[in-house]
């Protein structure tokens, strides 16, 4: 049910010289305001007139919230959207947001992300043209809604003054009902959507306009990639041309997706990088199979794109090695697996570990990765990388066994404080540790892959 649509709330606003308004955690400050109240800020301006046409959260995903308005005199050549959790306590780290808005949008329609369950919620919307900023006075938006259908969630609280704030974008894995979710700093879920069959990935694309999920496929069957935009107004299934799409992909900037799909009939056959562009148009990047690296099957089961570089990183289940692949396809360095007459040449370091999955390589040569291990015990890696042409050199920072496991799936991530995330897939826990690998917090749900995020916009922190 739609919850509340408010029609022409207009209301005088303030109207400053300089940047872009307010600072600090970017939550709307100001005075108590109500829909329709005179301005808040400044001296008042006809000039600086804001008229509220939307003020709802969405039918499909009730903890979004949809603002469309308009500001008289001259179109602004920026504008943002400040808002704060109504009576948040201090002890939430997801209290407030900023919404950068795309002024293209017709009535300049803007989306706020990353809201909580059966909460109240308040905003301003500052808009800069000429230097000059208006802020409008406050709004109050619509209650938001819950997902009753969404998977409980436990929190352990070790050390709350070192959490990371931010996001973790997520899915059901292999448990049920299959379902793409959203998992604030504070383990309470902010958006949720039904998945495809064992969802293993679920990510915001580039530009974070759009959840994307893939189905595990494991038996090279039944596969399925969706696409759900953030609002839940538009939505695809079975996405054509990646029906035989498994266990992961990454985003690329411009909207496109990078999928694993497999090669060929069979179990565990090579796989292609498959590029689908937000047209529609499919592209094989290159093949994953023996011309990457040597291996008797293939069982490709994580990749993330490289900002940096524009290359690739990927996980190989039985060989146990990680590659990095430029754009083009050229095997540029190895990690674990065999070594000898690998396409890497010189550029491979052999490891004794077994069934690795998620990973992620930072631009100053630090890199994480899970290693599986065994049905009782998980392993994370920490290496420091220097690779170069013909020579791979990668120094062991850290090997860290935690106190859960995961026989299949399992993710890492380095965090920008230096706190690491760690995901026990099938165990269920995802751990936040310091940069002395000591606990920091602990979430208790069944899920897949995972993908931190310091805010719901712009592009990922891990693509």
């Amino acid at each position: 049910m739609l919850l509340l649509t408010v029609l022409a709330l207009t209301g005088a606003a303030g109207c400053r010289d300089g940047g872009a308004g307010a600072a600090g955690d970017a939550g709307a400050s100001g005075g108590a305001g109500r829909p329709g109240a005179g301005g808040s800020a400044g001296a008042s301006s006809t000039d600086c007139e804001f008229v509220v046409r939307r003020n709802e959260t969405s039918d499909r995903i009730p903890t979004v919230g949809i603002v469309e308005w308009s500001l008289s005199g001259e179109p602004p050549s920026s504008a943002r959207i400040l808002y704060r959790l109504d009576d948040g306590g201090s002890a939430s780290l997801n209290r407030s947001g900023a919404a950068l808005v795309d002024l293209d949008e017709p009535g300049f329609r803007t989306l706020l992300l990353g809201l909580k369950q059966s909460s109240d919620y308040r905003f301003q919307i500052e808009a800069t043209r000429a230097g000059r900023t208006c802020t409008s006075e406050e709004y109050l938006l619509p209650t938001t809604g819950s997902y009753p259908e969404a998977p409980a969630i436990t929190r352990q609280l070790a050390r709350p003054d070192a959490r990371e704030p931010g996001f973790i974008v997520t899915s059901s894995g292999t448990s049920l009902p299959p379902s793409a979710f959203i998992i604030d700093a504070d383990g309470e879920i902010v958006w949720y959507v039904e998945g495809p069959q064992n969802p293993t990935r679920a990510r915001m694309d580039y530009e974070g306009r759009n959840m994307w999920m893939v189905g595990l496929n494991l038996t090279n069957q039944v596969g399925e990639m969706r696409r759900v935009s953030m609002d839940g107004e538009e939505e695809q299934r079975d996405v054509p041309g990646l029906e035989r799409a498994h266990h992961d992909f990454t985003v690329m900037p411009g909207g496109r997706v990078a999928a694993l799909v497999w090669g060929g009939p069979g179990i565990d056959p090579p796989s292609d990088l498959l590029i689908r562009s937000p047209d529609g148009a499919l592209t094989v990047a290159f093949a994953i199979g023996a011309n990457l690296y040597r291996s008797d099957t293939y069982h490709a089961n994580a990749i993330h794109y490289v900002p940096f570089d524009g290359g690739f990183t990927i996980a190989d289940r039985n060989p146990s090695l990680v590659v990095k692949v430029s754009a083009e396809g050229s095997p540029q360095w190895q990690l674990g697996g065999a070594c000898e007459d690998a396409p890497v040449g010189a550029s491979c370091s052999p490891r004794d570990w077994s069934v690795i999955h998620g990973h992620h390589l930072l631009e100053d040569g630090a890199f994480v990765l899970f290693d599986n291990e065994s049905v009782d015990e998980a392993r994370v890696f920490e290496f420091q990388l220097d690779a170069e042409p013909g020579a791979l050199r990668a120094t062991l920072v850290e090997e860290y066994v935690g106190t859960a496991a995961s026989s299949n799936l399992g993710d890492v991530q380095r965090l920008p404080s230096g706190n690491t995330l760690i995901t026990y897939s099938a165990a269920g826990e995802i751990v936040e540790v310091d940069p002395d690998w000591n606990p920091v917090q602990t979430f208790g749900v069944r899920i897949g892959y995972t993908s931190w995020r310091p805010t719901l916009y712009g592009a990922p922190f891990r693509p």
